[in-house]
């Protein structure tokens, strides 16, 4: 029979939180071994021995469930003494205990993974030398409290998934155990924050990085009335164009939420004047220069993205010179007339022709007619008789000389260059 008495356990994994190197993954084990006559091994020269270390959960059942750890090393033994660091070995070859421990040790298993639970106990087998089964030490050794002190790996560096809400205690972890940018979006899992984790007023404006809360990571609906303090949300904090009227609930902007001097007269003017003045309204105006938010009428061509509420209200109904641009109408020297849309009081309606290139032709908004009499003719009747009728080329004056009969003709040019009312000039405006 073999007799082997082991001595002392012993964890070194006890570091300064300032270590720069990782603790180490292994157990300092030292043993004392005797032969079966009592005799030390190895006494007078060394022997080297195939040593199985296991770790189990019961303090005498060899069932694969109760296997947790197994290992096997060459180890020196000299005058009985060997020392050994344990979770330093190879995966136990064979299948000494009748059934395979290659899934219970290196690389898959590791010495620190096996100490989750609160009983474990170290079995050690020693070959002798001789071809008979190696029985393993009885009784196998009770691992104490020293042994879990490979947990204190914790300190230094966590896997994922090694610190469950088992391990912490209720309110265990405070502000005051977490650095300053400690905790990392990229450590924490999807959904590991909800509001249940995080109680009224401890998440301050102090506790939040600059940008670190955008759109994207507020849900629908998670910051209400409620979740802000009193002058929280400052004019610093809007960006330009971020609220508009439908982010704002009816009745929800009153008077008392309205501090002094805060609305200026210029925005209160501006505001009244898109109210009251929507773009493409157009005006007669006695100034020679547009004044704000009006554009002169004369043609020109501006860009669809700087005045898109004009563009929206008049679209290229006066002109277009490409997609980017339209014209707002030219209105210099001419007198305006109502849509006919197909009432019949404008009978050229259909042969309206583009105020400028691109724009309505047609029964339609700002399409032009250019200056015409309507369809007319004079005649003079004279009674000739006992004269003489002769004309004077193009002049049309009439000679008579007697004769009898009746002579029609038509009148000489008078008037102006056009045919109009009085008037005065003015410069027609649009709003955009």
């Amino acid at each position: 029979m073999k007799r082997i008495v082991t001595l002392l356990t012993t964890l070194c994994l006890f570091q300064s939180s300032h270590a720069a190197t990782a603790v180490p993954d292994a157990i300092s084990y030292q043993g004392r071994a005797l032969t079966a006559a009592g005799t030390l091994m190895g006494a007078g020269t060394p022997v080297n021995r195939t040593v199985i270390f296991r770790i189990w959960d019961h303090a005498s059942n060899s069932l694969t469930a109760n296997l947790i750890y197994s290992e096997q090393q060459v180890v020196t033994i000299a005058e009985g003494e060997f020392s050994v660091l344990i979770g330093t070995g190879a995966a136990t070859a064979n299948t000494p205990l009748g059934y395979s421990e290659t899934a219970k040790g290196p690389p898959t298993v590791k010495i620190s993974d096996v100490f989750g639970g609160a009983s474990r106990y170290l079995g050690v087998t020693i070959d002798d030398g001789s071809a008979a089964v190696d029985n393993e030490i009885s009784p196998r050794q009770q691992i104490v409290s020293g042994a879990f002190a490979l947990r204190s790996k914790v300190a230094e560096s966590v896997d994922g998934l090694a610190i469950t809400t088992a391990m912490l205690a209720n309110n265990a972890v405070t502000t005051t155990q977490v650095n300053d940018a400690a905790i990392t979006t990229s450590k924490l899992a999807a959904n590991a924050v909800t509001t249940a984790q995080i109680t009224n007023a401890s998440i301050t404006s102090a506790k939040i990085a600059t940008d670190t809360i955008v759109a994207g990571n507020i849900a629908a609906g998670a910051v209400g009335t409620s979740e802000i303090a009193d002058l929280a949300v400052t004019t610093a904090k809007i960006a330009d164009g971020q609220i508009t009227s439908v982010k704002i609930a009816d009745d929800t902007i009153t008077g008392a939420d309205i501090a002094a001097g805060t609305i200026t007269l210029t925005n209160l003017i501006a505001a009244v004047q898109q109210a009251l003045v929507p773009p493409g309204t157009i005006v007669a105006y006695g100034g020679e220069t547009a004044p704000a938010g009006w554009l002169l009428c004369n043609g020109s061509s501006f860009s669809r993205s700087t005045y898109p509420s004009l563009f929206t209200a008049i679209g290229t109904a006066f002109g277009t010179a490409s997609s980017t641009v339209f014209n707002v109408p030219d209105f210099r020297g001419r007198f305006l007339r109502g849509w006919d849309s197909a009432t019949a009081r404008d009978p050229d309606r259909a042969n309206r022709a583009a105020m400028i290139t691109g724009g309505n032709t047609g029964d339609k908004v700002g399409s032009i007619q250019s200056d015409e009499f309507r369809s007319h003719a004079h005649s003079m009747n004279f009674n000739t008789s006992g004269y003489n009728v002769s004309y004077n080329n193009a002049q049309e004056s009439l000679g008579w000389g007697r004769n009898n009969g009746t002579v029609t003709s038509s009148t000489a040019n008078s008037g102006g260059n056009e045919t109009r009312p009085l008037n005065a000039n003015v410069n027609y405006i649009i709003k955009f």
